[in-house]
């Protein structure tokens, strides 16, 4: 019988989660997403904790949320992920100490505790390259322990783009015939924050979070923004990090603001014969998942819920 979990996410400016049973199981879904007041979380960083599960038990009650199991995604400005090079004569399992090892030598992380996880991208004749994930360990905690004080546990820790990656691909897992692509683009757009992340199959490989003066911008001005830092970033990938030697084949947006509907942005991101494909992720094109057309603002918590081999640490 499957355990029941809520899944959920927080931005600076809302909360949403769903509850579900785990893995594919569609059936007897509650799920939402809710405002968050000003100044409630700020960069990722908890500032008034007590008004925030204020909100959140009452959000519960309403739903009458039964779950005590957490799976939690990560507030995409807390976490970091850099490639590193790790010398051939270490074992795959030496990986992690390797990497410990050399934190205040030469990887520099900002903070003082963190918790860490990586994931082997590439094997050359002499180093691995690995792509390295960390966030700060005390303010996970300060979310960790906010639902245990509600009598909840969090089981699993996920980010965003794994997430993301997830709901993208959930078809994978029953079509052993289907493909990863490399050099495609994930963006999720928010209302006040858009993320661009790359991935090479399985594999995140950049990652960028913008927090800028988008709250008043109007759709137009938001997508036109949103078309110049794509074509900033797929050059940067192209150039700076391929030598010219590969670029983006296919962008795939995940449209989780109010400022303008898929069709908006479609017809705004969509040209034909172009080399970079645009795709916009529409969940009705996933009816083996649901039966119900899922809120937007939902996207990440139900993609957090998604069967996965391994949670992040």
């Amino acid at each position: 019988m499957s355990k029941v979990s809520i899944n959920c996410f927080f931005t600076d400016n809302e909360f949403s989660f769903i509850e579900k049973p785990d893995g594919y199981n569609m059936k007897k879904l509650k799920y939402s997403s809710v405002k968050l007041p000003p100044g409630t979380i700020e960069n990722g960083i908890i500032y008034k904790e007590e008004r925030l599960v204020k909100t959140i038990k009452e959000t519960f009650k309403l739903f009458k949320i039964k779950a005590r199991r957490v799976n939690l995604v990560i507030h995409e400005e807390l976490f970091t992920f850099r490639k590193i090079d790790v010398p051939i004569i270490y074992k795959p399992t030496e990986i992690g100490d390797f990497i410990k090892s050399q934190i205040g030598k030469t990887i520099m992380i900002p903070f003082d505790d963190m918790k860490m996880d990586y994931i082997i991208h590439k094997k050359t004749e002499d180093h691995y390259e690995v792509i390295m994930f960390y966030a700060p360990k005390h303010e996970l905690k300060t979310y960790v322990d906010m639902f245990y004080d509600m009598n909840m546990q969090v089981v699993r820790t996920d980010i965003p783009p794994l997430s993301l990656h997830r709901l993208y691909y959930y078809r994978k897992y029953e079509d052993s015939d289907v493909k990863f692509h490399s050099d495609i683009m994930f963006v999720a757009v928010f209302d006040e924050t858009y993320s661009m992340y790359i991935f090479d199959e399985e594999i995140p490989i950049f990652s960028l979070v913008q927090n800028m003066n988008i709250a008043t911008m109007e759709p137009e001005k938001y997508m036109s923004v949103l078309d110049q830092e794509i074509a900033k970033i797929a050059n940067y990938y192209k150039f700076n990090i391929n030598a010219g030697d590969k670029s983006i084949q296919k962008l795939v947006l995940f449209n989780m603001s109010s400022k303008f509907t898929n069709s908006e942005l479609y017809d705004y991101f969509y040209e034909e014969g172009a080399l970079m494909q645009s795709e916009i992720f529409n969940m009705k094109s996933i009816s083996k998942i649901v039966d119900t057309l899922i809120d937007k603002e939902c996207y990440i918590p139900l993609a957090a819920s998604l069967v996965q081999p391994k949670g992040l640490w």
